[in-house]
């Protein structure tokens, strides 16, 4: 039960809070060579070593093929690596020699990257190794930092991924006895409670199916329609827990914009202000449910993997934009002042063009491009105490899910084939239910949000759309509902992507 979750490397001694939810989250402190070391993470966090490096992994292994950091100290540096996908973001400031997992402790000037912020705002998040900030960096997937009193190296190494591991073909049968193995070897390690969010999908829904002993997960769900009661996720996942005899138990939610500043201290000005509904859920859990020694199942992009998503032509280095999957939360290009064309993004395309031709090379960098909002499906629970594993980052896993036949994979056919057979195919049960996804339109009004600051941001943004933007939350704030969802909805997804950037500008004001 022992997880480490976050680290900050620096030459200054310093004191740190990073229980940011009371969990009881410790932390190690460690001397090296110039550097100070603080690792932060659950129960006894010294035991986190295997063959000299500390691991980020649940449970415990060297591998880099599944959610993971090793951080080894040799005589006259410090050595990171990161895993295949870059699960777990890594920032660092080479002028100012920090590197850290939460991005706001690498940040020490207000210098915007140009080429940063574009990107940023057009994908919604962090993209090409560069932050908004000049000298806030993250680390690419599968590479390392080499960290020594006189430099910072970082050091890119070869993919793991090629179009002959692509070209392969599996079954679903493997693909399914693969996945199933995979959870009941780490289940046996693990002889806690598992608490697993059921939303009603696929995911979740096949995670609960392959745990051999029913009786240790308690599941959890949250409902997205203004009726939260009949939402879709409510009534499939209730209907789940019936069958797999699981307990089970809707969390309602009412007022999660009022958690940014907590949003913001994890993830900073690496991603858009997103996943505050995932910290009032957790919330909402432990007034039910004592999470303590408790590990965490999680779904995290098992449907992208599995064929949720249909390939797509890059031909264009704007075409590259269609990889964010940004679902609208991001800025118009024309927003942003003085914007410049991106390099990064050119050279990315340039480099990879031909291997994007593969569909799924396509779903591996769509991911590798969101893992650093994605990441906090699973860092959100780890702030909150619960260790978190899941198969859907394992690589062997996700190459298997890939090359299924398309047949299979269109429209999830090997998924509900499985379903029919184990009696879980809700679908077919004529179950009434709510599809509309009101939550946002319905209840970030109801909490009122620190505006932007115009005469701040109007160097960066259009202040007409500032002065827009802040109108039309106040007014839904007021009860004054005469904009269309649509508008509202462009407004807060707006606010969201900036006011990251303006708390980030602030902080070192």
């Amino acid at each position: 039960m022992n997880k480490l979750v976050g680290f900050l490397i620096t030459k200054d001694d310093t004191s740190l809070n990073i229980d940011f939810f009371n969990s009881g989250l410790n932390i190690l402190k460690i001397k090296h060579n110039e550097f100070y070391i603080y690792f932060w993470g659950i129960n006894d966090i010294k035991e986190c070593i295997i063959n000299n490096n500390y691991s980020f992994s649940f449970p415990l292994t060297e591998t880099l093929l599944d959610r993971n950091i090793l951080l080894k100290l040799r005589k006259e540096s410090i050595v990171i690596e990161n895993d295949w996908l870059g699960s777990i973001p890594i920032f660092f400031n080479k002028k100012d020699e920090i590197i850290s997992t939460i991005p706001d402790f690498c940040l020490k000037d207000n210098i915007i990257s140009k080429e940063g912020l574009l990107n940023y705002s057009e994908f919604g998040y962090s993209a090409f190794g560069q932050t908004s900030f000049e000298n806030v960096k993250f680390l690419r997937y599968y590479s390392r930092l080499i960290i020594s009193n006189s430099e910072i190296k970082n050091e890119e190494k070869e993919d793991v991924i090629n179009l002959d591991i692509l070209s392969k073909t599996t079954t679903t049968r493997d693909v399914l006895k693969s996945i199933k193995a995979h959870i009941n070897t780490k289940e046996k390690k693990i002889s806690n409670n598992i608490i697993l969010p059921i939303s009603g999908g696929f995911d979740s829904r096949i995670l609960a199916s392959m745990i051999k002993n029913k009786k240790k997960i308690s599941s959890f769900t949250y409902g997205i329609s203004e009726n939260q009661n009949k939402s879709f996720e409510v009534v499939h996942a209730k209907k789940v827990s019936e069958i797999l005899n699981i307990k089970w138990k809707q969390i309602e939610l009412k007022e999660y914009n009022k958690y940014i500043n907590d949003w913001y201290k994890i993830y900073g000005f690496s991603t858009h202000t997103h996943g505050m509904y995932h910290i009032e859920f957790y919330k909402n859990i432990l007034k039910e449910y004592s999470t303590k020694d408790s590990t965490f199942l999680s779904g995290i992009v098992g449907d992208i993997w599995a064929g949720n998503i249909p390939y797509t032509n890059i031909s264009s280095i704007e075409d590259i934009n269609k990889l964010s999957y940004s679902h609208n939360i991001r800025i118009d290009k024309e927003i942003i002042i003085n914007h410049i064309d991106s390099n990064l993004k050119k050279d990315f395309f340039d480099k990879y063009q031909h291997l994007l031709k593969n569909g799924k090379f396509q779903i591996i960098t769509l991911i590798r491009f969101k893992i650093i909002l994605l990441s906090y499906l699973c860092q959100i629970p780890e702030y909150f105490g619960m260790p978190v594993w899941t198969p859907f980052l394992n690589y062997e896993l996700v190459i298997s899910m890939l090359n299924l036949p398309e047949e299979e994979r269109s429209n999830r056919k090997w998924q509900k084939d499985y379903f029919k057979k184990c009696g879980l195919n809700i679908e077919d049960m004529n179950l009434e239910y709510l599809m509309n996804n009101d939550l946002n339109y319905k209840l970030c009004p109801k909490v009122k949000v620190p505006l932007l600051d115009v005469n701040l941001m109007k160097k960066y943004y259009d202040k007409n759309r500032l002065f827009e933007v802040n109108k039309i939350l106040e007014n839904m704030h007021m009860n004054n509902t005469s904009y269309t969802k649509e508008i509202y909805l462009k407004a807060i997804f707006d606010y969201y992507t900036i006011i990251a950037i303006q708390k980030g500008i602030k902080d070192v004001n």
